[in-house]
């Protein structure tokens, strides 16, 4: 809706290109995350195109085992309901498993899915990772040694200034760690619910 006045207003050819500016540049100086690959390889435009397939690939992997599972078995199944409108019933189903466990999953799964295949993070995006990696460790179910050792080889790596191999290494590492994580942990049949797991369980195979 932001975007409807530009897009639509004669100016769309702008918009998109400063929106999604796929010719820039970033100085190899200040990233965190891809410092191991070196300077030659940062700068590569096959290098800037390869995180993007990447980020559509995982987005797409999550999106069909992961993501539309309360409401139909895949993307394709997802697309024929939603082309007509479901009725009632069938939305009050889906509403039920929409829960916030389930909500918290997708926002922060696409969140780290896009911070690992960023092309340069820099210290401020930190913001966003620490508080949200316990979260997505903690979903593998591994409990919490996993959950505090790798959280603080993040933080390690973070507070690394400036960034080595190693560190920037340890960030992307974390952050694969992290999405696995989530990936292994929202596959379990009572993400879907609130109620205690037997229920939960129960409520699934009915």
């Amino acid at each position: 809706m932001l975007a409807f006045p530009f897009v639509f207003g004669g100016k769309s050819r702008e918009y998109l290109g400063r929106a999604f500016d796929f010719g820039r540049q970033f100085l190899f100086k200040w990233t965190v995350n891809w410092r191991f690959v070196g300077e030659e390889m940062f700068l590569s435009r096959k290098f800037a195109y390869s995180l993007l397939v990447a980020h559509v690939g995982i987005l797409l992997l999550f999106l069909q085992t992961r993501w539309v599972s309360p409401s139909s078995s895949g993307i394709i199944d997802f697309i024929r309901r939603y082309a007509r409108s479901p009725n009632a019933n069938i939305q009050g189903r889906i509403s039920e498993r929409i829960t916030p466990v389930f909500v918290m999953d997708a926002m922060l799964g696409s969140m780290a899915i896009g911070l690992l295949c960023a092309r340069s993070l820099h210290y401020q995006f930190y913001a966003y990772i620490a508080w949200a990696t316990p979260y997505l460790l903690w979903r593998s179910g591994l409990g919490p040694i996993w959950v505090f050792g790798n959280w603080a080889m993040q933080e390690i790596a973070w507070l690394t200034y400036p960034s080595t191999n190693f560190s920037s290494g340890t960030v992307i590492s974390q952050l694969i760690l992290a999405i696995a994580s989530l990936w292994w942990g929202s596959g379990r049949r009572h993400t879907w619910s609130s109620a205690a797991p037997g229920v939960a369980e129960k409520r699934h195979t009915e």
